[in-house]
């Protein structure tokens, strides 16, 4: 059985090494690039130094095994690059990563140094936080499926992303679960299901995205608006129908409402008009009625105007308006009144 995992494990590094090389060669923006081939530095480092295989009898240095004990922030950041518009990653992820690191290189020159022991106050809120990380990851690829209108990024979301969300998730459980005493069988297991899975990622995008691209570096050229009539109808749901004053309003509800296919608005919003989720596009229209009105009716509340235009907090309400405007509601009302 270990001449059977060792070499499931050869194979698997094989087409991990292809990922990577073409993600090196792609035309994707150089910071998807470069967490991309981070994370796979990461996983050809856990395939032939992590000590859930213990068939590997050699002695590794802590700076060796840490691209492997990097992996969950990697995934994190790379999923956090590839689908979240307009949003930084929180500083609380990446000083969460840094402390992370820092006792992960800790545990590993106390492992060196004590024979293999591993320390208990450390290794559980360690593994806690690398499965903190693969989960968060998970929920990231999730929570923005339903409001994502580029078409090549919903199909990355359902199934690469989340597929290495769920191995890394899977690994780390199993880690914190046996404290790296793996029984073959599982391992066995656990290295087929990996092979199986990078294999079929690879044949995936070869087939249907050969040229690797996870996120454009430029956006798609529009298709011109007058060519949709589309476009007309759902100018006219948002700015004389008012569709976005809805707090719970959805992509699903909104074609419904239109009588079109789901899958036919989100490519009209994305590559007629030229927005990277539904979020963007509502809250365009949200932030410039708020705007009007700020104007309009300066004895009016910033939250009430907020809460009339559609969104569900003040804070919400700030960040799409200075990321539409360059100011705060409070500081735009006061220069643009102060100018007239």
């Amino acid at each position: 059985m270990t001449a059977v995992i060792l070499a499931l494990r050869i194979l698997a590094v094989s087409q991990v090494l292809l990922s990577a090389i073409a993600i090196a060669i792609s035309p994707n923006p150089y910071r998807t690039r470069f967490l991309g081939i981070a994370l796979v530095i990461g996983a050809v480092s856990y395939l032939i130094s992590s000590p859930v295989f213990s068939e590997i009898n050699v002695e590794v240095e802590p700076w060796l095994v840490l691209p492997a004990d990097a992996i969950p922030p990697l995934l994190f950041f790379f999923t956090w690059d590839l689908f979240e518009d307009d949003k930084k990653a929180p500083l609380s992820a990446w000083l969460i990563a840094a402390i992370y690191l820092l006792a992960a290189v800790w545990m590993g020159i106390e492992r060196e140094l004590t024979g293999g022991t591993a320390n208990i106050y450390l290794l559980v809120p360690v593994q806690l936080i690398k499965l903190g990380f693969a989960v968060g990851a998970i929920v990231i690829v999730w929570r923005g499926r339903e409001n994502d209108v580029v078409e090549s990024r919903l199909k990355l979301r359902r199934v690469f992303a989340a597929s290495i969300g769920i191995i890394v998730a899977a690994v780390v459980a199993t880690e914190l679960v046996t404290g790296w005493n793996v029984p073959e069988i599982v391992e066995l297991f656990g290295m087929a299901g990996i092979f199986i899975a990078t294999l079929m990622i690879n044949l995936s995008f070869l087939r249907l995205n050969p040229t690797f691209v996870l996120r454009e570096s430029q956006p798609l050229p529009l298709v011109s608006a007058e060519k949709t009539p589309l476009v007309d109808a759902l100018n006219k749901a948002m700015i004389e129908g008012c569709a976005y004053t809805n707090h719970d309003l959805r992509i699903a509800d909104l074609a419904a409402s239109l009588k079109v296919p789901e899958y036919q608005l989100r490519r009209t919003i994305n590559r007629n008009l030229g927005f990277q989720n539904f979020n963007q596009f509502v809250n365009r229209y949200r932030v410039e009625e708020a705007a009007r009105r700020l104007l309009a009716e300066p004895r009016t509340p910033v939250l009430t105007i907020a809460l009339d235009v559609g969104f569900r907090s003040i804070s919400s309400f700030n960040t799409a308006f200075r990321a539409h405007y360059e100011k705060t509601p409070t500081n735009y009302r006061k220069s643009r009144l102060a100018d007239s």
